[in-house]
């Protein structure tokens, strides 16, 4: 899988992330709360401009209350 392909697919699974957060209705704030991040922190992971970790995609999971497999399903 090239770079450019595995940049779309990070894309999808933050678009997923965000998506499930406001079906849940909880703010940014709340989740950076729950993760122990700064809302600031929070926005950089959600929009990108911070690399999505494993560590940190199943922490999201957990607090949304969700399996992390959900994000990479269409």
């Amino acid at each position: 899988m090239g770079k450019e392909k595995i940049e779309k697919e990070t894309t999808k699974v933050l678009q997923r992330i965000v998506k499930k957060r406001k079906e849940l209705g909880i703010s940014q704030m709340d989740l950076a709360v729950k993760l122990n991040l700064t809302n600031n922190g929070y926005f950089k992971v959600e929009t990108g401009k911070t690399k999505l970790s494993v560590f940190r995609l199943l922490e999201i999971a957990k607090a949304l209350g969700v399996s992390a497999c959900c994000f990479f399903e269409d």
